[in-house]
């Protein structure tokens, strides 16, 4: 069992007991060639690794971090991606000082 990280562009599977990176992809720049500095949001279920990133979702597998498939999400923009299966979410929430001032 790894823990998975997204950070910057990429995905790493690391071992939860030394913290060692066992592999590291590289997820492209996304839609419209933008920042590889971007956020990625990050999902495991069943062996697969569901990254989004930039308006795009891959799948990787979770031992080797080999790229299974990517979808670039038509017509849905290029923001962050909000991952759900199974009963595990995972989503971008932001906090009272990232919010607009209310006046």
């Amino acid at each position: 069992m790894l823990l998975y990280i997204g950070c910057n562009g990429f995905v790493s599977g690391l071992d939860p007991r030394s913290g060692n990176e066992i592999w590291r992809t590289p997820l492209g720049k996304g839609l419209f060639g933008g920042s590889t500095h971007q956020d990625v949001c990050v999902l495991e279920h069943q062996g697969i690794v569901y990254a989004g990133s930039f308006g795009v979702l891959h799948a990787l597998d979770g031992r080797s971090g080999e790229i299974l498939w990517s979808n670039e999400l038509k017509g849905m923009g290029y923001n962050d991606v909000t991952l759900s299966i199974a009963g595990k979410s995972v989503q971008f929430v932001s906090s009272e000082e990232d919010s607009p001032s209310k006046s």
